[in-house]
C-alpha cells in the first residue's frame, strides 16, 4: 500500500497491462509515469526515480480481518466477484503469468512469505513457519522486528521492536482470555492487534507497524535476489 502524494501532487493510478519481474506495473493518470508495484518506484516518465511513500498494511483474509475489526465497513464492487487469478494461485507449478522456474530452492516457488526490506537488506519469513512459531523476533538491516501470529483466525502482524527509544524483546502470553504481548525489559503488557502498551512502565507507548510485503517466494526472490530466509532455530537452542 502506498500514499498517492508525490511532489505536492495527488496522483491517481491505473493498471498499465505491463509486467516487471512478474509484478504489476502501474501508471499515474497525471503524468503517464510508470511505477512498479513491489517497491513503488517510478521507472519511466516525468516522475522517473521518484518513490511512493509506503503505508504499512495488514494482509488478511476476510475472516482474519473480521476477527480483528468486527465493525469494519467494506468497499465492494457491484455484482458477483471472482478473482481472475484464482486458478493461478492454486497451481503450485505455475510460477508467474508467462511461466518461470524457481531460481532458488531454499523454498518452494509458490510458498507464501512475508518479506521485510530495510535499505539493501531483505529477509523472507515463510508464513507457515511463522504461524507455527507464533512469535518471531529478528533483525533486518539493523531494524529489530517482531512478527506475531496470535491465533489461527488472526493474520500475521509485523511490528518494529522499538518504543520510546528502547529496543524490546517479547513473549506471547496466552494465559488470559486474549493473547497479549509482554516485553522482557519492563514486563509491560501490549495489545497484539494495535501494538499499544496497555499496562506497566511502557503504558501508552506504541509499536510502529513494520513494512511487510506478502508475496510468493519466487516473486520476492526475483525482486530481491540477495534476500535471506528466516529459519526457526531447532528445539533446545
Amino acid at each position: 500500500m502506498y500514499a498517492r502524494q508525490v511532489a505536492e501532487r495527488t496522483l491517481t493510478f491505473g493498471v498499465s497491462g505491463m509486467l516487471y519481474k512478474d509484478g504489476l506495473v502501474m501508471y499515474d493518470r497525471q503524468t503517464d509515469t510508470l511505477w512498479t508495484q513491489v517497491d513503488g518506484r517510478a521507472v519511466r516518465g516525468a516522475l522517473a526515480n521518484r518513490q511512493l511513500e509506503i503505508v504499512p498494511a495488514v494482509h488478511a483474509t476476510w475472516k482474519e480481518w473480521l476477527a480483528l475489526y468486527p465493525r469494519s465497513r467494506v468497499l465492494k464492487k457491484p455484482g458477483k466477484f471472482r478473482s481472475p487469478y484464482e486458478d493461478y494461485n492454486r497451481n503450485p507449478r505455475q510460477l508467474g503469468i508467462v511461466g518461470r522456474r524457481n531460481a532458488d530452492d531454499r523454498l518452494a516457488g509458490k510458498e507464501r512469505v512475508l518479506g521485510i526490506r530495510v535499505g539493501h537488506a531483505a529477509l523472507a519469513f515463510p508464513l507457515d513457519a511463522v504461524r507455527e512459531a507464533r512469535l518471531v523476533q529478528a533483525e533486518v538491516g539493523g531494524l529489530p522486528v517482531l512478527l506475531v501470529a496470535p491465533a489461527p483466525d488472526r493474520p500475521v502482524l509485523a511490528y518494529e521492536r522499538r518504543a520510546r527509544s528502547r529496543e524490546l524483546t517479547f513473549r506471547l502470553d496466552t494465559t488470559g482470555r486474549q493473547p497479549v504481548l509482554r516485553d522482557t525489559e519492563t514486563n509491560s503488557t501490549w495489545d497484539v492487534t494495535t501494538g499499544e502498551a496497555t499496562s506497566g512502565a511502557m503504558a501508552g507507548a506504541r509499536l510502529n507497524r513494520a513494512t511487510a510485503y506478502p508475496a510468493f517466494w519466487f516473486g520476492w526472490r526475483g525482486y530481491f535476489p540477495a534476500t535471506g530466509v528466516w529459519r526457526r532455530a531447532p528445539a533446545g537452542r
